[in-house]
């Protein structure tokens, strides 16, 4: 394989993961709060199509698609949110009614506003540039990292940032907090509810804009049920990566690279399955979580992790 085709398989995976980042950085930042968020499908297609709908109704303004997915996306977040704050509705019911409601929705609308089916592209759409970065894009193999939309680079930084915040400041710790125990978060005198809040709008506007660069950057145009998955498939890499910014980002990028060498085996039109190819990284989350859950649970019956304690105690 040359060294061109790899670097070109690097760079489509890092295009496909984008998304499933934005949308997996949202999820844990619920899930260290304690919300077990799998509404990401759900919000991140009402993203998509509020940023079909602003850039038709702005004259083909990708940036002005951009601001209001992430709006639309917070505002509609916020039903999940007064569901586990306010009822406090089962999580997981609450989010399976979220993606539901978000599929029916944006069905609705699309024949309400725009009067089509199925899918509807603006009448104008003006595409942003791609950016190339001096000295790297002329790197074999690195240069996969030049070239990408903006949105990717943001959704990089914002894992370095994410990390920062939850770890090395006050709100961060408060997310953690709460995660960790309502009861001694109140204690210490978080508002449990309150952080909640924060951490679901958020999530709404990461997942928004995961769905305005499918619906703006990847395809131009929304279509039913264009996110396919992409939200569980986010789900996965963050409790993978154990909410972790760092190692969820990794897992999405591990996603990418199966959907991108699928995507290069049709091209080569090799005798292989793409869907053996994207099948892998399921199966290997699976296998971890299954190590991870064994571990756990070793962990508590104490066969491991008590090496420390024996020492102190020797």
């Amino acid at each position: 394989m040359s060294i061109a085709v790899i670097t070109d398989t690097l760079a489509s995976m890092i295009r496909m993961a984008t998304p499933l980042m934005l949308m997996a950085l949202g999820g844990l930042l619920c899930q260290r709060a304690g919300v077990f968020n799998i509404a990401l499908e759900g919000f991140s297609l009402v993203g998509a199509f509020a940023a079909i709908a602003v850039v038709q109704f702005t004259g083909g303004s990708v940036w002005a698609g951009f601001i209001g997915a992430m709006v639309f996306g917070a505002v509609y977040s916020s039903l999940y949110a007064v569901f586990v704050t306010r009822f406090k509705a089962n999580n997981i019911i609450a989010s399976i009614a979220m993606n539901m409601l978000g599929a029916g929705l944006t069905s609705y609308l699309l024949r309400t506003i725009f009067d089509v089916q199925g899918a509807y592209s603006p009448d104008k759409i003006q595409k942003l540039d791609m950016i190339k970065i001096p000295i790297i894009k002329d790197i074999p193999i690195l240069s996969c990292l030049s070239g990408q939309s903006i949105v990717t680079y943001f959704a990089i930084a914002l894992v370095i940032i994410i990390y920062i915040m939850l770890f090395k400041t006050k709100i961060g710790l408060s997310i953690c907090a709460v995660g960790e125990s309502e009861v001694a978060a109140r204690t210490a005198g978080i508002k449990p509810d309150l952080i909640k809040w924060e951490v679901v709008l958020m999530s709404g506007a990461l997942c928004g804009l995961a769905g305005a660069y499918l619906s703006t950057i990847s395809v131009s145009q929304f279509s039913e049920d264009m996110i396919q998955g992409r939200g569980f498939n986010a789900f996965t890499a963050f409790v993978f990566g154990n909410a972790h910014p760092i190692f969820a980002a990794l897992v999405t990028l591990l996603f990418g690279l199966a959907d991108a060498i699928g995507i290069r085996i049709e091209l080569l039109g090799m005798n292989v399955s793409p869907s053996i190819i994207k099948m892998f990284p399921f199966m290997f989350a699976i296998i971890a979580l299954m190590t991870s859950s064994y571990t756990t649970k070793l962990k508590k019956l104490g066969v491991i992790g008590n090496k420390k304690k024996k020492e102190k105690i020797a």
